[in-house]
């Protein structure tokens, strides 16, 4: 039979496909919404229950269905999906024999719970918490709230609103609720109560629920004490449709975690990892990382991917992050674009407690070599940037897919190009490295200056703002009135400048992974990063103006962010080279590769001698330092 349902649901999901596509998205979403509000007038049996709130609502979906399932019979949407054509097919799903419906609303603009509250018609609502979540489309967590409140604000009379009150802004939604409420939390004013509460790995979360002088405790297996709210909310709703406290807990404790939301998944043989890896909103990382302050293990590894939700001063809150991350477990690793912001951590004494990828194939890499049986990992992200799932299933063998920019929504388990080849390749490890080899290139020694043009080496790329580094590193040699000399890996110019020596160089290696070929020629040329100088274009800064620094990120400048990897330091001065943003409607890719328009030369070549004497100055400075 289960045969027969596979190819069943694989004819279903190939026509759905092909409607989609005859069709539109747009217009069989809208047939599925008049169809579901034709519907629902005829489903009143069941009782209808939305979940809303900032976060926890699956995993707390998740609990009461399996709660409710061991004695009913019902829908519920499934995974996240919660916008409006969602609810309406948790809808049509509904038959009039069901005892329940349970759907999760989405909340994540102003007004859009509206039509899903219009059409679902909850007779329960469950609050959970009001967090940072969508931030940019409400700019407070009070008009979260509000939006919120509309479930709360639409129950009948005869109905139950379940809500947080250990959340400052749930708990007074039941001053405008007709309905019956039902509090829930580890407040001693709370209806329903939570005590003894505690989650120390390898032990889940376990607590006593308490309620009308009745007592009963809870084994569940969730990870982390920050799921207590999830619990009482669906037990919550469980005392409302009738269930005893008893039966309750029972259902909670056989519930498994949600995948992707604290989900214990351990290797035989290998490392136990903790995936939390489907959203990672910045308000929520803390009580992550307090998990795995507490748990016990040979060795605790956190690799925190994308966040969301930062709003203002996203740099200085991965650093925030990355100190709370230190304190908490024996190794840090950051993946993506924003990771290198942290690099500025590193010390002597974490040196080896600190890692930075762009890639997660490089992570995933790095990590398989380094984590053995014991270790405990947590895996934080966001799952349509990062897809840090892979780093698990490169661990089981089984991912080949390490594309970084596919923005699938869905786990990687359940992606058809899980096994297809795709992806930027492996940078070089150190270990992989080959061994220093002359290839014509000089020895530099201490106290000498490396100035690196970044752009790209092929002939197409000349002019362009990418490759302005490229152009000043070629003005420094005019200057110096000295030549270049083409080796394998790159083109190297040697000259002297107020008696420091001085090595320009043009690495041959595509801008995205020019940290490898600088690498390897570190180890060839006998240089430390201190002792360079990377010379690049700048879109945030205006178009011409030149600004030294002495350290940090790399600043969304990729091929920057690829030096600052292999190196693992922030410390490695940079010239940067303003070429302002494209015109509105312009790809920044396109812009950064199409050669400078003919009204700009003149501006450009300033700033290309400006960036030149600059350049000069700061090794000028370095000699007497």
């Amino acid at each position: 039979m289960s045969g027969v349902s596979d190819l069943l649901g694989k004819v279903k999901a190939a026509t759905a496909w092909r409607l989609r596509a005859l069709v539109g998205d747009s217009r069989v979403d809208k047939a599925i919404v008049r169809l579901a509000r034709l519907w629902r007038p005829l489903v009143n049996r069941p009782v209808h229950i939305g979940i809303s709130g900032s976060a926890g609502k699956t995993t707390t979906k998740e609990l009461l269905v399996h709660m409710l399932q061991q004695s009913r019979r019902g829908r519920a949407n499934p995974g996240s999906l919660n916008v409006l054509p969602e609810v309406a097919k948790t809808v049509l799903r509904t038959r009039p024999w069901h005892d329940f419906c349970v759907a999760e609303i989405s909340e994540n603009e102003p007004g859009i719970m509206d039509a899903p509250l219009a059409l679902f018609r909850p007779d329960i609502g469950i609050v959970t918490v009001i967090g940072d979540d969508h931030w940019s489309a409400f700019n407070s967590r009070e008009a979260i709230a509000r939006e919120v409140g509309k479930l709360v604000f639409t129950l009948p009379a005869s109905g139950t609103a379940v809500l947080n009150a250990d959340d400052p802004l749930v708990a007074p939604l039941a001053a405008g609720c007709a309905a019956r409420v039902i509090s829930y939390g580890i407040s001693p004013t709370a209806d329903l109560r939570a005590e003894d509460v505690s989650s120390n790995w390898p032990k889940k979360l376990q607590l006593t629920l308490v309620y009308n002088n009745e007592r009963a405790a809870v084994q569940s297996q969730l990870c982390g004490i920050h799921w207590v709210s999830a619990v009482l909310g669906a037990v919550a709703a469980g005392l409302a449709l009738g269930l005893s406290l008893k039966e309750c807990a029972a259902g909670i404790s056989g519930a498994a975690p949600f995948a992707g939301r604290m989900e214990a998944v351990a290797l035989p043989g290998g490392p136990t990892f903790i995936r939390d890896d489907w959203k990672a909103p910045f308000w929520t990382v803390d009580s992550c990382l307090a998990f795995m302050a507490a748990a016990q293990a040979s060795r605790k590894i956190i690799v925190i991917g994308t966040l969301s939700d930062c709003g203002a001063g996203t740099a200085e809150k991965y650093v925030k992050l990355a100190k709370q991350a230190l304190a908490a477990a024996d190794l840090t690793i950051f993946v993506g674009a924003w990771a290198s912001h942290v690099l500025k951590l590193k010390n002597s004494d974490n040196a080896d407690a600190l890692r930075v990828f762009r890639n997660v194939r490089d992570a995933s890499d790095f990590l398989k070599s380094y984590a053995r049986a014991g270790d405990l990992i947590l895996l934080k992200g966001t799952n349509k940037q990062d897809h840090l799932y892979r780093i698990l299933l490169e661990h089981q063998g089984s991912v080949a897919c390490w594309r970084d920019d596919c923005e699938r929504n869905d786990l990687c388990s359940e992606c058809p190009q899980r096994y297809t080849e795709s992806g930027l390749p492996l940078l070089l490890a150190s270990t992989q490295l080959a061994a220093p080899a002359a290839h014509g290139l000089p020895t530099v020694a201490s106290g000498e200056q490396v100035v690196v043009g970044l752009g790209n080496p092929e002939q197409e790329y000349t002019n362009t703002p990418h490759n302005i580094g490229y152009s000043v590193v070629d003005h420094m040699a005019e200057t110096l009135n000295i030549s270049w000399n083409e080796t394998p890996a790159a083109w190297v110019a040697t000259g002297c400048f107020n008696g420091t020596r001085i090595y320009l160089l043009k690495v041959k290696m595509a801008m995205n992974l020019i940290g490898a070929g600088l690498q390897q020629l570190a180890l060839q040329m006998s240089f430390e990063p201190a002792q360079c100088l990377l010379v690049f274009d700048d879109l945030d800064l205006n178009f011409g103006r030149v600004k030294l620094r002495m350290n940090g990120g790399a600043g969304g400048h990729r091929g920057v962010a690829s030096i600052l990897e292999v190196f693992q330091t922030a410390d490695i001065r940079r010239l940067k080279i303003g070429i302002g943003q494209p015109d509105y409607g312009n790809g920044k890719v396109e812009y950064v590769l199409t050669p400078f328009d003919d009204s700009l030369r003149e501006t450009v070549a300033k700033s290309i001698a400006v960036a030149s004497e600059k350049a000069l100055e700061e090794i000028t400075k370095r000699k007497g330092s």
